[in-house]
């Protein structure tokens, strides 16, 4: 059985479960230092073990606790995607991830269990959401995107190494609600950023035919500011990358347009973007890939920032009990979804797509 609850993750649990990563630890002890129960049941954990190969701090990740929660959220189809890739695909891969010391799915029931690397910690740092990364990084990164890009636009090695993923489904309409929602909160929102999110209720299928045009392949799916690291045992710096739960097929345009301008300051982002675009397509072709034409790339990039409207469906009217970590953190995330739709005009974009 897989734990569904942190207190069934204890030193007996653990002594059995790590010794294919550990053998012969005995783990004596386990501490809850952080927990949250939102889209999955997250904690920090201590433990108290006598082996060199494992840190003394790991992060958990279950399905969420709450039974209200696991009946509204999609976390069975999350929770596959985000255990399959650090159990089967993250090995392959020469990107930067959290390492994986247990990674458990119960195929019958969507059940799972991820025990990873603390990210914040000796070894890496998380991403200042306030601030953004430096071109520099979101440049190198961009190579390493440009990598698995590479390796999965080929359908016979998706059918071969991720034939469980499927392209991200089109029929709800969460998104469609919750911007309505955000809208008529009265948040403050700019004409452009509510244009975007009118076009999106009225017509979604429109901007998800857009979204998809150039070449097929495995996305991380969700590359935002909160969702990176830099890996600091690196003198030049590394981007790293965590909460594999939406991964999905698409245009690899999705992944590079979201990450430019959902991980760097906007104004960076307007100054960089299309020589880090520019970045990326070299990169593609040393390793490869379909060769996408610069024009076709600007432009797909201009109709990808609608996109980063509906990621912000659950920032704009943030509960008046939320922390003031994440009043922050949605704050910052609708102003980059904000001046991305002001810069780039992506439903100008997008009338010229027939």
């Amino acid at each position: 059985m897989i734990p569904q609850h942190p207190d069934e993750v204890d030193a007996d649990w653990l002594t059995a479960r790590l010794q294919p990563v550990a053998p012969g630890v005995r783990v004596a002890g386990v501490e809850v230092l952080r927990a949250a129960d939102a889209t999955n049941f997250n904690a920090t954990l201590r433990i108290r073990h006598d082996s060199d190969r494992l840190p003394e701090t790991v992060f958990l990740k279950i399905p969420p606790i709450d039974a209200e929660r696991r009946r509204r959220l999609d976390w069975a189809s999350m929770g596959e995607r985000e255990t399959r890739f650090y159990r089967d695909l993250a090995p392959l891969l020469p990107m930067r991830v959290p390492s994986a010391f247990l990674a458990e799915l119960d195929d019958s029931t969507g059940e799972f269990l991820l025990l990873l690397e603390h990210v914040d910690g000796d070894r890496s740092a998380l991403a200042d959401t306030a601030v953004g990364l430096a071109p520099e990084l979101v440049e190198r990164a961009l190579g390493e995107f440009a990598v698995l890009h590479a390796r999965y636009e080929h359908r016979a090695v998706r059918d071969a190494e991720t034939p469980w993923l499927r392209p991200s489904g089109r029929t709800s309409d969460y998104g469609a609600r919750l911007l309505r929602a955000g809208i008529e909160s009265g948040s403050p929102l700019s004409a452009e950023f509510v244009a975007v999110a009118e076009a999106y209720i009225a017509d979604r299928s429109r901007l998800q035919d857009a979204w998809e045009l150039g070449p097929t392949t495995v996305l991380h799916g969700d590359a935002h500011i909160g969702n990176v690291f830099v890996d600091t045992t690196e003198a030049s710096g590394r981007v790293g990358f965590f909460d594999w739960g939406l991964m999905t097929l698409g245009s690899p345009l999705r992944d590079v347009s979201y990450f430019l301008t959902m991980t760097l300051d906007p104004a960076q982002r307007a100054a960089h973007e299309r020589e880090l675009i520019d970045a990326y397509l070299a990169a593609r072709r040393e390793v490869g890939a379909a060769a996408i034409d610069p024009s076709d790339a600007w432009r797909w990039h201009r109709l990808q920032s609608a996109y980063t409207v509906v990621a912000s469906c659950q920032a704009i009217d943030v509960p008046a009990d939320a922390s003031a970590g994440r009043r922050s953190f949605a704050a910052a995330f609708v102003a980059r979804a904000t001046r991305a739709v002001e810069d780039l005009d992506p439903l100008g974009a997008l009338a010229g797509v027939r």
